[in-house]
């Protein structure tokens, strides 16, 4: 059970999930003016596949980054992709891969200045893949290879708080000056697969990572979100909710004092799986359940990234099955904190073709970027970009 969209073409390694129709209506409350989003161009490397899994902003500018993968003809493999942006067109940046001839992808990016970007990927030869842009270049560092690194989390120059998973444990892993650690992993009592997806350092220093939990003794295989925090040195599980009999959050952000997880809850039945958004909020030292609106009527979805705007307010996106349009498409979610509402953007002009938005972010000057991939044909990258949200 990894996290996934819906697969392009030959994809390896990525989110899994099963959308089937569901007849369900939830009113979407108001939450102040909608963005307007908007698809802009994006390059391509390549013929058969090109796909953007992640996106961050450089704060203090408009530069924007991206990262993914595309198929590489002569290698037969797929190989890193990196784009940039100046806030104007987005380019295609030298990125090494993880082996000469592996399948290599990068999955996270993230920014704290200019010339600190990082990202984490996987290749299938050499491991981990993690590498950093020191304004010039990018560059590859030599990884932890003892536990395989799924989120990640950039503080400071040197420094970064990666997610993952070691055997069948969950697992928190830090850099500091050139150097690894594991100061936590937690396994399950009995036949347990933990994972670690995402993780977030919040303003008082807490380190947050979530993911989930999958029981393989107890019948149906059921799937528990799984949240764990490191406060002043202790590290332990929260308890968290299971809304659905397989839950699973992919991403995490504080949000001022509060933390918030996305991903997925599967509802399964004897007429099959039914997925639809999950999103979990700390507040107060309790966890709770945000009932996010589905993306139309009778729609299936799931969300795989979240990004604050401000103190209060969030973007969330991912995608859904429409049964207006019989396509896949991007799913955009914004919560407000101080009142509690949510609202729904959709993409204009409308895409026309099957797409997922993998990964958000956003500034507190209400920028907002979303990048993904299309789903018909050769796969090709999506990026939007919204504003006024």
């Amino acid at each position: 059970m990894l996290r996934s969209g819906p697969s392009p073409t030959r994809l390896f390694r990525l989110r899994l999930a099963i959308p089937i129709a569901l007849a369900l209506v939830v009113v979407a409350a108001t939450a102040g003016a909608a963005a307007t989003w908007t698809r802009v161009a994006s390059p391509n490397r390549g013929t058969v596949a090109s796909v953007l899994q992640d996106v961050t902003t450089v704060p203090g500018s408009t530069t924007a980054w991206a990262v993914g993968y595309s198929y590489d003809s002569s290698v037969a493999a797929y190989r890193t992709l990196v784009e940039r942006t100046n806030g104007t067109s987005w380019s295609i940046v030298a990125s090494p891969s993880g082996s000469a001839s592996g399948y290599s992808q990068l999955n996270r990016v993230d920014a704290t200045a200019a010339n600190n970007v990082w990202a984490v990927g996987y290749d299938t030869q050499s491991g981990n893949l993690v590498e950093r842009y020191n304004g010039t270049t990018w560059s590859k560092l030599t990884a932890i290879s003892s536990v395989s690194l799924r989120g990640m989390d950039v503080v400071g120059t040197d420094e970064a708080w990666f997610a993952g998973y070691t055997g069948s444990a969950a697992a928190v892993v830090h850099y500091a000056k050139g150097q690894w650690s594991t100061p936590f992993t937690l396994s399950g009592t009995g036949r347990h697969l933990l994972v670690l997806e995402a993780v977030t350092v919040a303003p008082d220093g807490d380190v947050w990572a979530v993911g989930w939990d999958r029981n393989y003794d107890a019948p149906g295989r059921p799937v528990s979100s799984l949240v764990v925090r490191g406060h002043n040195g202790t590290w332990a599980r929260q308890d968290s909710p299971s809304p659905s009999n397989r839950n699973t959050l992919n991403d995490v952000v504080a949000l001022g004092n509060d933390i918030v997880a996305v991903g997925v809850g599967q509802t399964v039945t004897g007429g099959g799986i039914t997925p639809r958004s999950l999103m979990l909020r700390w507040h107060d030292n309790s966890w709770s359940v945000l009932n996010v609106p589905p993306g139309e009527p009778g729609s299936t979805d799931q969300l795989l990234s979240v990004a604050a705007v401000s103190s209060d307010r969030l973007y969330a996106t991912g995608y859904y099955s429409s049964p207006s349009s019989g396509m896949f498409e991007p799913l955009l979610v914004r919560w407000t904190g101080a009142n509690g509402a949510f609202a729904l953007d959709h993409p204009s002009p409308a895409l026309t073709v099957s797409a997922t938005a993998q990964g958000v972010a956003a500034t507190p000057a209400g920028s907002l970027w979303a990048v993904g991939y299309t789903l018909s044909g050769a796969n090709t990258t999506v990026v939007l970009r919204g504003t006024g949200g």
